[in-house]
């Protein structure tokens, strides 16, 4: 038994990262071609397409309406200002390197528990994890930052605001959203962000337009 669930672990493991690597290859492909503002529309408007239809049928947006404004509060703080530094920031920067700051979401999101009281968010052994995470990023990113190609600083800055944007929306939900089914709470915020990406993205395809 110990055996099966090691593999399925493992499986999972490997699964987990594909997944958390992949969007950042397909953002640095779409920026190349598209604005911005088109990719977070883009991303959003087709989610929200299929999940409120879904979450529709499951009865989960009405909860989630009534409670609009952690929603609208974690919608802003999780898409709508992530999304678009990280579009921005992976014009300049390659995606593996992305990847690499945005892995360090889970040392933020410690430090963010600790500061809202979860003391044990800091025991010793997580404190050092925090210390070997921030050292490793820092020495990869400061080796291709040395680089003839080195991106602009200000990108990797836009990545790290991204990750404390990413290490501190889950709190709206764990305190304000915990009693709201999370498949209305990502539903509507997917729709509401796509709502408020669609006139900056149509502005932005009309100023790119060369007709």
């Amino acid at each position: 038994q110990h055996r099966r669930m090691t593999k399925r672990g493992w499986v999972l493991f490997v699964a987990m990262s594909f997944i958390w690597g992949i969007p950042y290859l397909l953002i640095r492909v779409a920026v190349r071609e598209l604005e911005p503002t088109m990719v977070v529309f883009g991303r959003t408007a087709i989610a929200a397409a299929v999940l409120l239809v879904l979450a529709q049928r499951s009865d989960a947006i009405r909860p989630a309406l009534r409670r609009w404004r952690p929603v609208l509060a974690f919608a802003i703080l999780e898409m709508a200002i992530p999304w678009i530094l990280l579009a921005i920031a992976e014009q300049h920067l390659a995606s593996g390197l992305t990847g690499l700051i945005i892995a360090t979401v889970p040392i933020v999101g410690a430090i963010a528990a600790f500061s809202l009281g979860d003391r044990s968010a800091l025991r010793p052994v997580r404190v050092v994890g925090i210390f070997v995470g921030f050292a490793g990023v820092a020495f990869l990113v400061g080796n291709d930052l040395r680089g003839d190609s080195a991106p602009p600083v200000w990108s990797i800055v836009m990545v790290l605001i991204v990750c404390v944007c990413y290490g501190t929306a889950p709190f709206i939900i764990e305190r304000k959203l915990s009693d709201v089914p999370s498949f209305g709470v990502i539903a509507l915020s997917l729709g509401v962000v796509a709502v408020l990406y669609a006139p900056i993205a149509g502005a932005s395809l009309a100023v790119n337009d060369p007709s």
